[in-house]
């Protein structure tokens, strides 16, 4: 596995994983959410799976999170987590294993950064993986983990709360993000993304809920699958490693690479 320094349109450092494969298929850019990190669980697994398929694998640290990336925390937003996604592939460009179209795999806010790309970059992506994606800001505002802080976040300037798969861990966000999040609707410009994508969400996601993917799903016009984990959070805590997770994604490869079999969905 190698190491991969760069630096984004701002300066600050990010952090990449390769994970380069012999006799290389196909290519896959992974992003985690907002306040992660590379290594979080979710994503070492999917590469892993990745991996075992002969695709080459690049996860990444954003600026402004928790991970090797520069910046703090407290200062990210949706904006600047899109154009990390964007600076990380633009700059990916030079290297041997780089190839078009690729594949993104987004976690959380990842996956809405992903979606925004493709949606953007249609002849550069070739599927999309969102696992509990972001949808949008109002929609974050709307959710019952959120709307009871919202009006102490706005009147603190800030929010601190211990993350759920870093325990230990202090996060930070200002209310830039809530006010940046509003700029920000996947529902509205789903239509335009061209290329297969699977959708996977926890049963017992509080933070973006089944309803709020239910209208993400309706609203996109291509190849699309939708699987739910079992007990599963926002994160898929504990079902990293699950033979469920495992059997979707492989069949989803399966399914890249041999169009005609159906899909679970809605």
């Amino acid at each position: 596995m190698d190491r991969k320094e760069t630096k984004n349109r701002k300066g600050l450092e990010m952090v990449a994983l390769v994970e380069e494969v012999k006799n290389q298929r196909d290519l896959v850019f992974l992003m985690h959410g907002f306040g992660s990190f590379k290594e979080h669980p979710l994503l070492v697994e999917v590469a892993k799976i990745f991996n075992e398929n002969n695709f080459t694998t690049v996860r990444f640290d954003t600026t402004n999170s928790i991970g090797e990336g520069g910046g703090k925390m407290e200062n990210g937003t949706v904006t600047g987590f899109c154009e990390d996604l964007e600076d990380e592939i633009g700059l990916s460009g030079p290297d041997n294993w780089y190839q078009e179209p690729f594949i993104l795999i987004g976690h959380s806010l990842g996956g809405y950064c992903a979606a925004a790309y493709a949606a953007k970059n249609i002849n550069k992506v070739k599927g999309l993986i969102l696992i509990s994606p972001f949808i949008s800001g109002k929609l974050f505002q709307e959710t019952d983990e959120i709307r009871p802080i919202l009006d102490e976040w706005r009147k603190k300037g800030i929010r601190e709360w211990e993350s759920s798969s870093s325990p230990g861990v202090i996060k930070r966000s200002k209310y830039d993000f809530i006010e940046d999040g509003l700029n920000h609707d996947l529902l509205k410009y789903a239509d335009r993304i061209k290329c297969p994508i699977l959708l996977i969400s926890g049963e017992k996601d509080t933070i973006v809920p089944l309803e709020y993917k239910k209208l993400l799903f309706d609203k996109l016009k291509t190849k699309k699958e939708h699987f739910v984990v079992k007990d599963g959070d926002h994160n898929l805590k504990n079902k990293e490693k699950s033979q469920e997770l495992y059997n979707i994604i492989s069949s989803w490869i399966r399914d890249y690479i041999f169009p005609n079999r159906k899909g679970v969905i809605f």
